[in-house]
């Protein structure tokens, strides 16, 4: 699709179907539908949860199309031992099958203290088991990390790298401000407590090292309905989803910034699951994965 330019670094990608209290219903065709335009779009996706075997169809959809890109896996952590369970498990059996090349990392919750669905103590146990047994898996580089916008300070020694989801639209800023507000939004909260850490490391210092551990934005982006869903300053709209795509994806590629775009397509469920419109439109594309009236960044 000439439309279509790998210029993300990476994408959040939800396929739909994959919500086990909505009954599932993702088939492999879908996936592999996605994954045809998500190949066109960046090297890299990042997934929320492990349910309705989502994590499989992705690994099993790049074998068949034979493509390669870095997959990042979500243990989706909600509160219940029981989710987390399924969750974990399934990480061990699809590690079994697909190995650890493609994945490029993995997250512990989405956002679950913020949520106030566990402590940040809860994580950082969690973190250590997870990263004890991907060493008895003979996986002992693939970090493990949660996904967090609270108690980051507590959290951040703990983890292999720092993903925090940075959104100018819930800060209420203007779409021409909303580049510039992320950036420094990403240094003072995520690099600078990573480069403290490496200025109080000996081992860091000699190596000329400056930040302790890789820090991600793990969301950006801006939805596109419905108008009356603003944030003070900040309005949905396709316009202002492309300004951020024009003021961001491009500048933040070249400072060398890792993120993930928030994202793929849209996810109706959401609307029906939160009682909130706006969170079911923040795709590029729609539900039938039809590219909305924006341009893609050519970088």
């Amino acid at each position: 699709d000439k439309r279509l330019s790998r210029s993300f670094w990476g994408m959040d990608y939800t396929p739909i179907g994959t919500q086990l209290e909505q009954g599932c219903g993702v088939t492999q065709q879908e996936v592999i539908e996605d994954l045809k335009l998500l190949y066109q779009l960046t090297p890299r996706i990042r997934l929320y949860g492990m349910d309705c075997n989502q994590a499989e169809l992705v690994m099993h959809g790049l074998d068949m199309l034979k493509v390669d890109m870095g997959v990042l896996l979500t243990l989706w952590v909600d509160g219940n031992a029981t989710t987390y369970e399924r969750q974990y498990n399934s990480l061990w059996k699809l590690i079994k099958k697909h190995g650890g090349d493609r994945i490029i990392g993995i997250s512990v919750g989405n956002e679950a203290v913020f949520r106030r669905q566990a402590t940040s103590a809860q994580l950082i146990s969690m973190i250590k088991d997870v990263k004890d047994n991907m060493r008895k898996h003979g996986y002992p580089d693939i970090p493990v990390f949660t996904t967090e916008i609270n108690e980051l300070k507590y959290i951040i020694p703990y983890e292999d790298a720092v993903y925090d989801n940075v959104h100018p639209f819930f800060a209420g800023t203007l779409p021409k401000d909303a580049a510039n507000w992320t950036f420094q939004y990403f240094y003072d909260v995520d690099q600078y407590p990573t480069m403290l850490l490496a200025r109080d490391s000996p081992e860091l210092v000699a190596k000329n090292q400056t930040q302790a551990k890789a820090a991600v934005i793990s969301e950006i982006g801006w939805p596109t309905y419905p108008e009356d869903g603003r944030v003070k300053a900040a309005v949905p709209s396709v316009e202002n989803q492309q300004m951020l795509l024009d003021t961001f994806v491009c500048q933040a590629n070249a400072r060398g910034l890792p993120y993930f775009w928030f994202e793929f397509k849209d996810e109706p469920w959401k609307a029906d699951m939160f009682n909130e419109t706006r969170e079911s439109y923040w795709g590029l594309f729609d539900k039938e994965r039809g590219l909305k009236e924006i341009k893609i960044p050519n970088c």
